[in-house]
C-alpha cells in the first residue's frame, strides 16, 4: 500500500481508504477490547467463558449492526489477578477488512475504555548450519567457573513463551515443569506438532537444557533453572508467529514464574500489552526479551517496554552480530551466534539471533536468584549490569547501544559472593569544575582489592582506589579481588568555562615605609543572573513516519548559564496528519482518521539522558486530526489522560524528568519525536525550554594574588593592607567569584612606592603664588598636592604654626625629576612625605627651596632626617637638564601629571599613569624602549622638535 501511496495522491484527492494501517502489522481480524469497569459485573469477572449475546450484548448489538461475523470471543487474561486485565477481551472477526469500522462504531459507542487491532509477533532467530562441537557462549560467559565458584541452591522457575516446546526432549525433561498451551488450542500441551515449530524448543534447550546428564549440551542455569513452557501459537497458523504471547506472560505470572523469556516481538506498541508487561513488573516478575534482528535502532516490542530487560547479540569476539537490533533501551548484550540448542524431536542445531541471547541471558538470572535467593529484581539486575564485560572499545560507534555489556557469569557470582556488587565510584566536589582545579575520585577501601583507572578509554598510571583529575573526560575505574573483575559506574568530569566578571581596583601611589599603612581596595558587582533561561529551535517542521524522518531532531543549544538544573519546562507543538508520510507536512490534512497513538516524545539531554515526554499509545485515534497542538511538559502538574486526543496545555511527562534535576544546563537538548507505523505523519514544528537553575545570586568572594595566575593569595577579602614596600612598582591582582562561576581573570593593580622625601618641582613662570606663600610653604610642617574637578592645582598642608593652608600654585600639576631646562629657569623643590627635617645638598633645612637662573645640567638631592623601622633610603635626586643633552628618561610619573621633556636625543622607558599630559620632544630622535608604558586616559605626544618649536 505504502509502495503506490504517492502515485495516488497526485492523480486524486487522498481518500480515508489509503489511511488504513499496514495489515501484515496485526493479527487479521483480531481485536483487543477493554471493557470499563462501570459496566463490568461480579458475575461477569468470575467467567471463564463468554455468550456475546448474553454477557456482552451492547457489543452484539454493534456486531449484528455491521453485520460482522464472529470467529472468536474470549477473556485474554481470565487468571490474572488484576481486575482491568480481567476487563479486557479478545475478539475476532472474518472481516479483516472492515475492521477498522468496527473499532471506529466501538469507540463512538461509549461503551469500552479501549478497543485497538492486536500487533502481530514473530519469532526472532535465523536458523544457521548445525555445529555440535561446542558451546562457546557458555565458555565466553564463564559459565563452568562459575560453577565452581558457587554452585547454587534452590531451583528458579523460568518460562519460556514461544511457538512450542518439546517437554519430552531428552536434554529438557528433567528440568521440565508442566505447561500450557495459550491459543486457539487451548489445552495444556504446549509440544510442537511438527519440526517446524522448532523456535521454542532451541530457546528452552539454551535456557536449562540438563547439564551433567553424558548427552547432548549443557546451559548456564546448571541444573537450577525449572522451565515453564508457554506455547503461543496455534498448530494451525505459522509458526513464526507469537499470536498469545501476553496471555503467556501474564498465565507464568499467575503460575509462579521468576523470570519469563520472550524471544520474539514486533515493531508496533500496544497498550494492552503493555499493561501485561505492567502485571509482571507489578507482581515481583522479570521479563526478559530480544532486542530484534533487524540491524537498527527501531523498537522492538516487547524489548521496548519498561520493565523489560532488552538483549542485543554479539559474536565470539563480542562484535555486534550483524543482524543485531541496538539502541539506548538496549539493557544487556550476549552471544547469539551459532548457538547449538535441542530441537524437535530428540534433536540438536545451530541457531542466531537475539533469540538465542535472550534465553542465555534469562539462563543467567535464573542462575543468579538461585544462588542469591534474597536478591531484589533490582540487585539482580544491576548485579548483572555492573559485572558484565565492557565491549564499547571493540564496537565502535555503538557506544550506549548494546547495554552495559556483554554478561559474565563468573564476574556476577564472584561479586556478590565478595559484597563488591553494590561497590561504586564517586567524586567529591563538583564534577564541574574551572581549569586548574581537581576533582577527587575514589571508592570503598577493600584490602586485596586492585585499581585500574581509565579516563576516555585510555588507562591511567594510578593503581590506588582514589585518583585526583584535572582535566574533562568519562573517568572508570576496574576492580579485580579474586575472581571478580567489574567496571564501577563511569563519571563524566566536565569543565566549567563560566568566568566571574572582573572586579574594578585603582592603582596606588604611596610613600616609603609610611607611618600608616595603605590599603588596597577592590569592588566587583553582584554575581546576580535571569530567574530563568530559555531557547526556541529555529529550524522548520520535522515530519516523522514509521520511525523515519525528513530532516534532524529539532535542538536548542543553551550556555553560560551557572548552577545546575532546578527545573524545566519543555514546549513543544505538533500535529498528527491523517495520509502522507515523513516528507508528507507541507501538504493538506486528508481529513479522514489520524492514528495518535503512534505519537512519541522524548527530550535528551546534552550528556546524554533521555527522558520521556509522551509515550506510544497515550493518546487515542480521533475522527479527524486535532490540528497543531501546543503543549508544556513540567513537574507538579497532572499528565496526559490515557487514551484521550491530542489537546493543548500543560502536563507533567510520562518519564522521570526528575532524572534531570541536578544536570549540566549547558550544551544541546534534543527532542526525539518518533512515530511508530507507516502512514499517517506526525509533524514537528515547534520546540523550547525553559531552565531553572539552583543557582541563587551572591556577593562574590574577593582576593588579592602577587601574581597573575598561580602565585600566592595576600589577602582573602576586597582589601589588602600593604606591608612595607621597597621603593619602586610593585603589582597585585585582585580577583572575584561567583558562586558556581571559576574566578575572573585577575586585574593588575600597581603600587608606586615614592622614595622620601619625593621631590616635586614648580617653575616661577607656572605658579601664580606670591613669594611670601611659596616661602610659607618651603617653611611648612607638612605639603601635599590636590587636583580640584576644574583641573586646578593647590598645595596643601600645615603651615610652620600648625595651621591648615590650601592656595592654588598653579594651572599645571608640579614637575618631577628630570627637568628640562631650555635657556633659564627658576625654579621651587619641594620635599613631600617625610615626618622629620630634610636636608639638602646645598646646606639648606627647608620643607622647600628657591633655584634661580638654572642654566646648566645640575642635580640637587634631600634627605629625611626622621626616626623609622625600615632602613632609610638613599637621598633623593632631582636633577635639571639643558634642552640640547640627551635624555634617559626612567620611573614612574604619578597620576594627574603635566609636563614637557626636552633633549638632543630622548630614550624613555617611564610608565605614565592617567589622566597625566605628557610631551616627549627631541632634537635629532625619540625612542620609547620596552618597559614604556603609557595608559588609556592619558595625553601623550612625541615629537621631533626643541623648545622653541
Amino acid at each position: 500500500m505504502k509502495k503506490y501511496f504517492g502515485l495516488f495522491l497526485v492523480l486524486f484527492s487522498f481518500s480515508s481508504t489509503f489511511a488504513q494501517k499496514d495489515s501484515s502489522k496485526y493479527l487479521e481480524g483480531e481485536l483487543y477490547i477493554r471493557l470499563k469497569s462501570s459496566k463490568v459485573s461480579t458475575k461477569f469477572t468470575s467467567l471463564n467463558r463468554i455468550s456475546i449475546s448474553k454477557d456482552l450484548p451492547s457489543l452484539n448489538s454493534n456486531i449484528k449492526k455491521g453485520n460482522f461475523s464472529v470467529e472468536k470471543i474470549e477473556k485474554s487474561f481470565n487468571s490474572a489477578k488484576n481486575k482491568d486485565l480481567k476487563n479486557i477481551i479478545r475478539l475476532k472477526i472474518k472481516e479483516n477488512d472492515k475492521i477498522e469500522e468496527l473499532i471506529e462504531e466501538l469507540k463512538a459507542s461509549g461503551e469500552y475504555e479501549y478497543v485497538g487491532r492486536i500487533p502481530k509477533r514473530t519469532i526472532i532467530a535465523t536458523p544457521n548450519d548445525p555445529s555440535f562441537s561446542q558451546q562457546w557462549s557458555l565458555s565466553k560467559i564463564k559459565a563452568t567457573e562459575a560453577w565452581d565458584e558457587n554452585s547454587g541452591a534452590a531451583s528458579v522457575i523460568v518460562a519460556v513463551v514461544d511457538n512450542s516446546i518439546q517437554t519430552n526432549h531428552p536434554d529438557l525433561a528433567a528440568n521440565m515443569l508442566p505447561g500450557r498451551d495459550m491459543s486457539v488450542d487451548g489445552d495444556f500441551d504446549p509440544n510442537p506438532p511438527n519440526v517446524n515449530f522448532a523456535h521454542g524448543t532451541h530457546v528452552a534447550g539454551i535456557l536449562s537444557a540438563v547439564t551433567n546428564n553424558a548427552i547432548g549440551i549443557a546451559a548456564a542455569a546448571n541444573n537450577k533453572v525449572k522451565i515453564l513452557p508457554i506455547k503461543a501459537t496455534s498448530d494451525f497458523e505459522s509458526y513464526n508467529n507469537i499470536s498469545y504471547g501476553y496471555e503467556g506472560i501474564v498465565w507464568a505470572v499467575d503460575n509462579g514464574a521468576k523470570i519469563i523469556s520472550c524471544s520474539w516481538g514486533g515493531a508496533t506498541y500496544d497498550e494492552i500489552e503493555k499493561a501485561a508487561i505492567d502485571y509482571a513488573y507489578a507482581n515481583g516478575v522479570i521479563v526478559v526479551a530480544a532486542a530484534g534482528n533487524d540491524n537498527t535502532a527501531d523498537l522492538n516490542y516487547p524489548a521496548a517496554y519498561d520493565h523489560v530487560i532488552s538483549v542485543a547479540s554479539v559474536g565470539q569476539t563480542d562484535v555486534r552480530s550483524y543482524f543485531s537490533s541496538y539502541g539506548s533501551k538496549v539493557d544487556i548484550s550476549a552471544p547469539g551466534e551459532s548457538i547449538l540448542s535441542t530441537l524437535p524431536f530428540g534433536a540438536y542445531g545451530s541457531y542466531s539471533g537475539t533469540s538465542m541471547a535472550t534465553p542465555l541471558v534469562s539462563s543467567f538470572l535464573g542462575y543468579l536468584l538461585s544462588t542469591f535467593p534474597t536478591i531484589t529484581n533490582a540487585e539482580l539486575e544491576n548485579l548483572m549490569k555492573s559485572t558484565s564485560d565492557d565491549i564499547s572499545s571493540l564496537n565502535p560507534g555503538f557506544e550506549n547501544s548494546l547495554g552495559s555489556g556483554r554478561i559474565n557469569l563468573l564476574n556476577a557470582v564472584s561479586c556478590r559472593t565478595q559484597n563488591l556488587d553494590t561497590l561504586s565510584l564517586k567524586i567529591s566536589a563538583s564534577r564541574y569544575f574551572c581549569a586548574g582545579d581537581s576533582a577527587y575520585l575514589f571508592t570503598k577501601k577493600i584490602n586485596g582489592l586492585s585499581h585500574s583507572w581509565y579516563k576516555d578509554g585510555t588507562l591511567l598510571p594510578s593503581t590506588t582506589d582514589s585518583i585526583w583529575v584535572n582535566q574533562p573526560g568519562v573517568y572508570k575505574l576496574k576492580i579485580q579481588k579474586g575472581n571478580c573483575s567489574r567496571v564501577l559506574n563511569t563519571i563524566k568530569v566536565l569543565e566549567n568555562t563560566l568566568v566571574s566578571f572582573p572586579s574594578l581596583a585603582l592603582n596606588k601611589e604611596v610613600f616609603y615605609c609610611a607611618t600608616v599603612a595603605d590599603t588596597l581596595v577592590q569592588i566587583a558587582q553582584m554575581c546576580s543572573q535571569p530567574s530563568f533561561y530559555e531557547k526556541t529551535y529555529s529550524g522548520g517542521t520535522v515530519g516523522y513516519d514509521n520511525f523515519v524522518k525528513s530532516g534532524a531532531d529539532p535542538t536548542v543549544v543553551f550556555s553560560g548559564i551557572p548552577g545546575f538544573v532546578d527545573s524545566l519546562e519543555v514546549t513543544i507543538q505538533w500535529q498528527k496528519k491523517d495520509g502522507g508520510n515523513f516528507n508528507s507536512c507541507g501538504n493538506t490534512d486528508g481529513g479522514s482518521i489520524p492514528y495518535n497513538e503512534e505519537v512519541a516524545f522524548s527530550l535528551q539531554s546534552p550528556e546524554g539522558e533521555t527522558v520521556e515526554l509522551i509515550g506510544f499509545g497515550t493518546y487515542q485515534r480521533g475522527n479527524t486530526t486535532s490540528g497543531l497542538v501546543t503543549q508544556v511538559f513540567k513537574l507538579g502538574v497532572a499528565g496526559i489522560p490515557v487514551n484521550s486526543l491530542p489537546a493543548n496545555g500543560t502536563f507533567s511527562p510520562s518519564g522521570d524528568f526528575s532524572k534531570l534535576i541536578n544536570a549540566v544546563p549547558n550544551g544541546t537538548w534534543t527532542l526525539l519525536p518518533q512515530d511508530n507505523s507507516e502512514i499517517d505523519p506526525l509533524c514537528v514544528s515547534g520546540f523550547s525550554i525553559k531552565i531553572y537553575t539552583n543557582y541563587v545570586s551572591n556577593v562574590p568572594s574577593l582576593s588579592w594574588w602577587d601574581s597573575p595566575m598561580g602565585g600566592n593569595k595576600v589577602s582573602d577579602s576586597s582589601k589588602f593592607l600593604l606591608p612595607n614596600l621597597s621603593v619602586g612598582e610593585h603589582l597585585y591582582f585582585a580577583q572575584s567569584k561567583c558562586n558556581e562561576f571559576c574566578p575572573s581573570v585577575r586585574t593588575p593593580t600597581r603600587v608606586t612606592v615614592k622614595t622620601v622625601p619625593e621631590i616635586v618641582g614648580f617653575s616661577f613662570d607656572d605658579v601664580i603664588l606670591s613669594r611670601a606663600q611659596v616661602m610659607a610653604i618651603m617653611a611648612a610642617q607638612s605639603y601635599s598636592v590636590r587636583k580640584s574637578s576644574a583641573n586646578l592645582y593647590y598645595v596643601e598642608g600645615l603651615d610652620q604654626n600648625g595651621q591648615f593652608y590650601s592656595y592654588q600654585i598653579s594651572n599645571k600639576g608640579p614637575s618631577v625629576s628630570p627637568v628640562s631646562v631650555c635657556s633659564s629657569a627658576d625654579y621651587v623643590l619641594v620635599a613631600t612625605g617625610c615626618t622629620g627635617t630634610v636636608s639638602w645638598s646645598n646646606g639648606e633645612t627647608n620643607l622647600g627651596i628657591i633655584l634661580q637662573n638654572l642654566n646648566q645640567n645640575m642635580q640637587i638631592t634631600a634627605s629625611c632626617n626622621q626616626t623609622s623601622a625600615c632602613v632609610p633610603p638613599p637621598p633623593s635626586i632631582f636633577s635639571f637638564s639643558l634642552a640640547t643633552s640627551p635624555q634617559i628618561l626612567t620611573g614612574t610619573l604619578s597620576q594627574n601629571s603635566i609636563q614637557s621633556f626636552y633633549g638632543s636625543s630622548l630614550e624613555s622607558t617611564q610608565k605614565i599613569n592617567p589622566t597625566s599630559q605628557i610631551n616627549y620632544k627631541g632634537t635629532s630622535s625619540v625612542e620609547l624602549k620596552p618597559g614604556f608604558e603609557v595608559k588609556q586616559g592619558n595625553v601623550f605626544s612625541a615629537q621631533i622638535g626643541n623648545c622653541n618649536n
